[in-house]
């Protein structure tokens, strides 16, 4: 409740994001299942009642306030907060929300530094140390669109996946989240409920408080053809380095915010955004997302069989089917009671290392063996396990019993065992099945430069050891795994994991093309991928991959681009609430929706509707079965019976079944006692314009302000206004009751005059000169809300300024340019002005009782008369004086 979102997308990300209080956001397909829960929660900047939450947990606990500020026990209260120094937006929501902490009372200590810093200090360092307590943390995502995504709920909340600060354990949230990971549920909505329930459990909690999801802009050359615009990772997707071409050229410059500001390394690295980006085009999966869809596509595997018995029967699995003993050090059958849900058979496409080698099947049992060997502590009394890892052991060890083991039917052919299920039998593909991104002897290599104690594979591990973190880009790093190599060459050396499959000679083989890759390249990052590391500089923050050219390779250049085409996106071209809810009768809202910008019911549709205590009525709109992309959301009696006389808002999420990125839509609603009578200007036809859709840029606005200020400097400013009447000024009775009339008005002509602005664009920019005194105006009406504390006082006082304002600014001059072409004030205008005091005094009274008694029948009429007779009277009252003074100039002047 102390931060406000509405602020920080307005001003700081200059619109350019949206308000965000979970780990998903509403660009992500699973916010729809999760929407009514966040809006339960009732977030909102309201600084007064974060204050009283945190004044009373302070008492609670024995600290005072004394002359404004905490103490306990005598010593001041001091907050340490983390700011990130290298990124100018979180710097600013640093410094703001230091200023926000220090008004109510704190001390707070304002600690700067990069990523880098964070690494060690946030993430790396003791928490009896006691280093930091806030950091303006930030995420990229998953750098690809998912449409079942356990990542986010997992790694942002759950003890258990190693992203969690300061010793924080949730049981809870452990259970749920590995259920999630490990395809651990019965059904769809089984699942559905463990989303929802993590989410619930996480935003309770708040060890992380979202704040808001950005839209990253990118910026391409028009010379660069076949750029794929994931709708999670837009155009820095691995799709566009595969696919991009640039005619006459063979190179591509790409501008980077950092190389990296972590460490590479298969196990426990890639822990940052920029190394990943690059190296998403140097090794390949075994499969990939669905750039529009978000569903999994095999990439380095073909599966030619599914089956599964889950979610609660099982298959046998054969005995001869494989896992690493790692208590044993050797490979072992499954035996005969062997039990698991799922089984896959697939083939792999192989291909040559970037180092020349080509991949085998060593490779991929090399993975698996790792996999139990450093997912298992075998420390016992006699014996020190030293494949051991304090965050990648509990992270793998979570998914173990979930692996049944698998066999090769040949060199490319396997078959895996996963006691997992998904309704949706790519997921099951591609969790069960095999694959690595580096060479056995590079992984081997690694263990043994590890376990000797040199270096360690994670962050944690690196801290509580007092060594670096293992990188495959430093050269330091680099030199001692040349080494190793070269021991293991000179050893003969042949892993326990591979013994019988490899000999000395085949190993050395390997050893020795690893070993003059890395002389050749001062890297060790070997991979399977369309592009190698060529070179990496970070000293000149340069690196430089090169396309793998080899033909064992086995897709060509535009293969990914001819499979996605373009996304059909869904797009809500209109609402119809057909004007108030009348409560205990039945009601239809038609919602219009066209995919690809044609109409069509080739969509999901779905809406809640939540008022200030919460959701009170949620459900999926119908399709028409003979009108394409009308939608019908039809609640019964028994759902409006639920609603209460007021303001509510209604929130459509629609997607389409070609493009699962969804588009929200919010509108007002205003439910009423009795059945209401006729609006002026007819029916309340909500176009795009009186709503507010985010997430698809295909609909037109029917707002004539909105069309004016679209894509200037002007944006920010409709969009934070936008949030303010709809959190603020539609909460309340009067507020929604105005609106109510405005927007059965405004809409009878806004729409017409929108779409003549697009056509002629000396009208747009004439109304967009006309608007700056407007915003100004509806600012100082916010801070008059603000000034008595917002609810229906703070409404009608904002109403009053703006009113007064407007009148004022754009009414005004001309009813004194008029009075003086007549040359005089005459007593008619005298009348007509104490007339509008009087109808002024008398709405303002109306309105308050009506305000008072919930009369949502008079509200609409008073608030508007209201509305218009502050305008007109303020008008006349500062046309006249000006007037006035003008003609007695004249006089004077004529004298």
């Amino acid at each position: 409740y102390l931060i406000d979102r509405d602020f920080v997308v307005g001003e700081i990300l200059k619109g350019s994001a949206t308000p965000m209080v979970d780990p998903f956001g509403i660009s992500s397909p699973e916010y729809q299942d999760i929407a009514d829960i966040v809006e339960s929660f009732g977030f909102r900047h309201d600084p007064t009642l974060a204050e009283k939450m945190i004044s009373d947990a302070l008492e609670r606990g024995g600290a005072t306030r004394q002359d404004g500020k905490w103490t306990f026990n005598g010593n001041p209260i001091t907050i340490k907060i983390f700011i990130r120094s290298d990124d100018p937006r979180r710097n600013s929501i640093g410094e703001a929300l230091s200023s926000d902490l220090e008004k109510i009372g704190f001390k707070v200590e304002k600690i700067f530094g990069d990523l880098s810093r964070a690494q060690l200090d946030v993430y790396g360092s003791n928490p009896k140390d006691l280093k930091w307590q806030i950091y303006t943390e930030g995420y990229a995502g998953t750098g690809t669109f998912v449409a079942y995504n356990p990542a986010f709920p997992t790694q942002m909340y759950a003890p258990w996946f190693g992203n969690m600060p300061q010793g924080y354990t949730n049981n809870t949230l452990d259970e749920i989240t590995q259920k999630l990971v490990n395809l651990n549920f019965t059904s769809k909505d089984e699942r559905t409920d463990l989303v929802r329930e993590a989410v619930t459990q996480g935003i309770q909690e708040s060890v992380r408080i979202f704040i808001a999801q950005t839209k990253e802009p990118y910026v391409a050359s028009s010379a660069v053809n076949g750029l794929v615009n994931d709708f999670g990772a837009g155009i820095s997707s691995r799709f566009s380095l595969i696919n991009a071409e640039v005619p006459s050229r063979n190179n591509l410059n790409v501008g980077v915010r950092q190389l990296s500001q972590g460490s590479w390394n298969n196990i426990a690295g890639f822990k940052d955004t920029y190394s990943l980006t690059i190296y998403s085009a140097i090794g390949d999966p075994a499969t990939l997302y669905h750039p529009y869809l978000g569903t999994v596509i095999p990439v380095r595997e073909n599966w030619t069989q599914i089956t599964t018995k889950g979610p609660t029967d099982h298959l046998s699995v054969p005995a001869d089917v494989q896992k690493w003993n790692p208590s044993a050090a050797k490979w072992e059958g499954a035996g005969s009671n062997e039990l698991s849900k799922s089984e896959v058979t697939y083939n792999i496409l192989y291909s040559k290392w970037h180092n020349g080698i080509s991949m085998d099947k060593n490779d991929l049992l090399y993975s698996y063996y790792f996999a139990f060997e450093w997912g298992t502590n075998t420390t016992s009394a006699v014996n020190v396990d030293k494949t051991v890892d304090p965050e990648v052991t509990p992270l793998i060890s979570a998914v173990l019993p979930t692996i049944k083991g698998l066999r090769f039917l040949s060199d490319d052919k396997v078959e895996s065992y996963a006691d997992i299920w998904h309704f949706d039998e790519k997921e099951i593909a591609g969790s069960a099945t095999i694959w690595t991104t580096e060479p056995w002897e590079i992984t081997a290599a690694q263990e043994r430069v590890v376990t000797s104690g040199a270096l360690s594979f994670s962050r944690t591990g690196a801290v509580e050891k007092g060594v670096d973190w293992l990188s495959l880009v430093n050269p330091q790093h680099v030199q001692l795994i040349k080494s190793e190599l070269q021991k293991m060459k000179d050893e003969r050396y042949v892993p326990p994991a591979l013994k019988g499959l490899v000999n000395a000679d085949q190993a050395a083989e390997r050893y020795d093309a690893s070993i003059k890759w890395i002389t050749d390249h001062n890297n060790a990052v070997i991979s399977n991928g369309p592009f190698y590391l060529d070179s990496f500089n970070p000293g000149g923050q340069t690196a430089t991959i090169k396309a793998f050219r080899d033909n064992s390779y086995p897709f060509e250049q535009n293969y990914w681009s001819s499979k996605f085409g373009n996304p059909m996106l869904a797009s809500i071209e209109n609402v119809d609430t057909q004007g108030s809810l009348n409560i205990g009768q039945s009601k239809t809202i038609q919602v219009f929706v066209n995919v690809g910008n044609e109409p069509s019911n080739d969509a999901q549709v779905k809406y809640f509707i939540v008022t200030d205590k919460g959701v009170i009525a949620k459900g999926e709109a119908n399709p028409s079965k003979d009108k394409p992309g009308q939608f019908a959301i039809n609640l019964d009696s028994d759902k409006t019976s639920q609603f209460s006389p007021g303001a509510s808002t209604l929130k459509i999420f629609a997607i389409s079944n070609k493009a699962y990125k969804p588009v929200f839509y919010s509108t007002p609603l205003l439910a009423v006692a009795a059945a209401p009578s006729s609006v002026p200007g007819g029916n309340q036809n909500n176009n795009s314009g009186s709503g507010n859709q985010q997430g698809s840029s295909n609909t037109k606005s029917g707002c004539l302000i909105a069309t004016a200020a679209f894509g200037s400097e002007l944006t920010p400013q409709v969009e934070y206004l936008r949030n303010f009447r709809e959190h603020y000024i539609l909460a309340t009775a009067s507020g929604s009751a105005f609106m109510q009339t405005f927007n059965a008005i405004y809409y009878s002509f806004s729409p017409q005059v929108a779409d003549y602005e697009r056509e002629q664009p000396w009208l747009q920019q004439t109304v967009k000169l006309l608007l700056y005194p407007l915003f100004g105006i509806l600012a100082l009406s916010e801070n008059a809300h603000d000034l008595v504390g917002g609810g229906e006082t703070g409404a009608i006082l904002a109403g009053a300024t703006a009113s007064a304002l407007i009148g004022s600014v754009y009414i005004a001059p001309p009813m004194a340019a008029y009075t003086i072409t007549r040359k005089t004030i005459s007593s008619s205008d005298v009348r007509l002005f104490k007339f509008l005091m009087i109808i002024l005094a008398v709405s303002i009274s109306a309105t308050i009782v009506g305000s008072a008694t919930n009369n949502h029948q008079l509200l609409p009429i008073t608030t508007a008369i209201f509305v218009l007779s502050i305008a007109l009277a303020s008008a006349m009252g500062i046309g006249r004086l000006g007037a006035s003074r003008l003609l007695r100039m004249k006089r004077i002047g004529e004298v």
